[in-house]
């Protein structure tokens, strides 16, 4: 699998919750974990300033400079995001 298309099925995280808890900062990913948008991206590239949670995979993904760049990427265009998701699904 390609690094941009690994990165783009990691864009799931922005739905949907880490466990059964549905509250508070450590239990998803991003803002809103009902939209399917690129706010996942945007708050990996935050990196330690993301209040939200990170696993080992995003933290892999962040230090690997090719994912890194996509990651980037998809966070500055939710459109080559969508369009990735869609090919690479």
């Amino acid at each position: 699998m390609a690094d941009h298309e690994y990165v783009a099925l990691m864009g799931i995280h922005t739905l949907g919750f880490v466990g059964h808890a549905k509250k508070g900062f450590n239990t998803r990913w991003c803002m809103n974990p009902y939209v399917f948008d690129n706010t996942y991206f945007k708050e990996l590239t935050l990196g330690d300033r993301s209040k939200y949670f990170k696993s080992e995979a995003d933290r892999k993904m962040m230090a690997h400079t090719h994912q890194r760049e996509w990651v980037e990427k998809y966070a500055a265009d939710q459109t080559l995001f969508f369009e990735n998701y869609a090919k690479a699904h």
